[in-house]
């Protein structure tokens, strides 16, 4: 991927149609600009390599949520491509610190908080590739997801409930790459993707079975155009729903819900109807939708917490603020950075909010405690280092190293 190569640069009448749709430009310092003006600026950058507060903005407030990448655009341009491009240069050229946590660094702050979240037996065993020759199915839960590692045994749970006839490839030591892609570290990024494929190939599945709809739609668009995958793709609500005659359930929720469902899934058209399939084969539950579903829902503000925080908090407000006019009981989320940004403000709201594979497992009776939701309320270091004092003197990580980890993740501003 290299900025100066014409094939990438982005017309003006291709601007107009685009940034007008993108939901965080609007929430940043440059919603008074045209489309126009913002491309203008951009077209120069990729022109001459000098930095601008504009070409900045608008690509670091990128919130990966996939909304202008599919059939948005006349002229067949990827903004998001062009974001990334832009960081790449940004990168290349020491134009600005674009800072990312590494998920193979030993430190990694995924791998450091789930040691404190769930036993030693627990810890190994979601880091631990399947010793297994071959498999129908390859399950592997991307990275981000460890910082909720209950998740990662919730759904090994409901696996064996359905198959035996599956590998589990940990995220962390095996990456789709987005990490890197997205911070402009391509070649990183291609390498971990590379790496990747080629562990996964060594079980020769039928399917991979995909927990984080960011590797999804990573693979689905940028990786797939330039390397052979040699297996299908499906996610985990899909599977789920695919197979949801094989669990037992325990008796009737008696729950209404709403769904935020993973909003680049949606945009990318890939899987809509599992998530709801799924909530609706619950016994005793009752979805209502809120008003932006489908196709025509909301981000979060995902990845825009980054470098501007603010304008993710708006997008985060207005969509918890929706859901609440549903007067469900639960608000279930799909994508695991979802989970983590709506987490802390459940107290706010009339509404528990879950993800849907912890729902899934209060209804089959396996439930597990989301201690990253508790800590992240909690959002007091003396308060979780208390909490998790047993799972702490079980932890590969100093004392010292943990609460660093916390500080730099669940409590920055204790």
């Amino acid at each position: 991927m290299r900025a100066k190569e014409k094939k990438y640069w982005p017309s003006v009448q291709s601007a107009e149609f685009v940034l007008k749709k993108c939901p965080i430009l609007k929430r940043t310092d440059l919603k008074d600009m045209s489309p126009k003006e913002i491309q203008g600026k951009v077209v120069d950058f990729l022109k001459t390599g000098a930095a601008d507060d504009i070409v900045y903005t608008k690509a670091f407030a990128c919130m990966e949520c996939y909304e202008c990448v599919f059939e948005r655009c006349p002229s067949g341009l990827s903004p998001l491509t062009i974001n990334e491009i832009i960081k790449y240069d940004y990168r290349q050229s020491n134009l600005a610190e674009i800072p990312y946590t590494d998920p193979k660094n030993s430190l990694a702050k995924q791998r450091v908080l789930s040691s404190i979240q769930i036993s030693a037996t627990d810890y190994k065993k979601i880091f631990t590739p399947a010793a297994k020759e071959s498999a129908k199915y390859v399950f592997f839960p991307g990275c981000n997801v460890y910082l909720q590692p209950e998740k990662i045994l919730s759904a090994l749970d409901v696996m064996n409930l359905i198959t035996d006839d599956y590998a589990i490839l940990p995220g962390m030591d095996y990456c789709c790459g987005n990490v890197y892609i997205e911070a402009g570290d391509v070649a990183k990024g291609y390498q971990a993707a590379r790496e990747l494929i080629e562990k996964i190939s060594a079980y020769k599945p039928e399917a991979v079975i995909l927990w984080c709809p960011t590797c999804y739609c990573r693979f689905i668009t940028t990786l797939a155009d330039t390397m052979e995958i040699p297996f299908k793709f499906i996610s985990f609500t899909q599977f789920l729903a695919d197979n949801i005659e094989k669990l037992p359930f325990k008796g009737k929720m008696n729950k209404t819900l709403t769904l935020h469902e993973a909003c680049k899934m949606a945009f990318a058209g890939k899987d809509c109807t599992s998530p709801r399939e799924l909530l609706r084969g619950i016994p005793g539950v009752k979805l209502v939708e809120m008003p932006r579903h489908g196709a025509n829902t909301v981000c979060c503000g995902s990845s825009a917490m980054d470098f501007f925080p603010g304008s993710m908090e708006v997008m985060r407000d207005e969509r918890l603020q929706e859901a609440e006019q549903t007067k469900a009981d639960i608000l279930v989320d799909i994508c695991q950075t979802c989970h983590n940004i709506f987490a802390a403000e459940e107290p706010k709201y009339q509404y528990k909010i879950m993800s849907y594979v912890s729902v899934l497992a209060a209804a089959l009776g396996i439930e597990r405690e989301d201690k990253f939701k508790k800590y992240k309320q909690w959002g007091s270091l003396n308060r979780i280092l208390e909490d998790a004092e047993d799972f702490i003197r079980e932890s590969p990580y100093s004392r010292e190293e943990i609460v660093q980890a916390l500080r730099n993740s669940i409590v920055p501003k204790d």
